[in-house]
């Protein structure tokens, strides 16, 4: 589903009365939420929107996991760290239970904290295919989605959960899970903002697939629902907006 909107700040309320509706039923139905949160300038405005009245007296809390789609590798305290910017956001003003965040650790290697966060995801889910509940997911302006870059090994990825990858152009490590784990989803919702988005958009969404070179094309969840929030800005190539 591809939805408008006029302005982050309506978008950011739509996303955030959807993670209320599907927080509430999985509460209801399963005793708690899981949610891999994303990095970026968007996620961060809908984060501190949760935070806040109205939706944070609304949210079952209590029921709230929380994981993370990707991370650089960097110490937690680094400003670069998408927990970090996800802690000062959203976690630090919520009543989550601490042991139920669960961020990926950057202490040893790139390799080795993405064998541990897989062994993370298998120790808190039961089944053998890991479902989360819900998924934050950007899209950067080359089609990467979480730290799933064009043209990287990890894009072949189809047994492991999580995967690492280097990119030697930014000189920088990272964590990410796969996309075979992120399609058992129940719900994905890709945001995306700004005009300096609409290309790429309009690539993805429009263009022929390739993805080798639009990681983000990967992204079809098996039995899940898959949303788009889109700004004017971002939207503005698409064929729907030249009517």
């Amino acid at each position: 589903m591809i939805t408008i909107y006029e302005n982050v700040d309506a978008l950011g309320s739509a996303v955030a009365e959807l993670f209320l509706e599907k927080a509430c039923l999985a509460v209801a139905e399963r005793g708690r939420f899981t949610v891999s949160l994303a990095g970026g300038q968007t996620p961060q405005r809908i984060y501190e929107m949760l935070a806040k009245p109205p939706y944070s007296d609304q949210i079952p809390w209590e029921g709230i996991h929380i994981y993370w789609g990707d991370e650089r590798y960097v110490p937690a305290d680094d400003i670069r760290s998408n927990q970090l910017m996800a802690r000062k956001a959203f976690l630090d003003h919520v009543p989550i239970p601490q042991q139920q965040i669960h961020p990926i650790m950057c202490k040893s290697t790139p390799e080795q904290a993405a064998k541990e966060y897989e062994e993370v995801i298998a120790s808190t889910f039961s089944e053998e295919e890991p479902q989360f509940d819900f998924i934050f997911l950007g899209l950067g302006s080359d089609g990467h989605t979480a730290s799933l870059f064009p043209n990287t090994s990890v894009l072949q990825e189809k047994k492991h959960w999580t995967g690492h990858v280097y990119l030697p152009e930014l000189d920088s490590h990272r964590v990410t899970l796969t996309a075979p784990l992120i399609n058992q989803a129940r719900t994905i919702t890709f945001l995306v903002t700004g005009d300096s988005k609409a290309q790429i958009v309009c690539e993805v969404l429009e263009g022929p697939q390739d993805h080798l070179r639009l990681p983000s094309q990967m992204i079809t969840p098996k039995n899940g629902e898959l949303f788009w929030f889109l700004d004017q800005g971002a939207s503005k190539l698409l064929n729907a907006n030249k009517k």
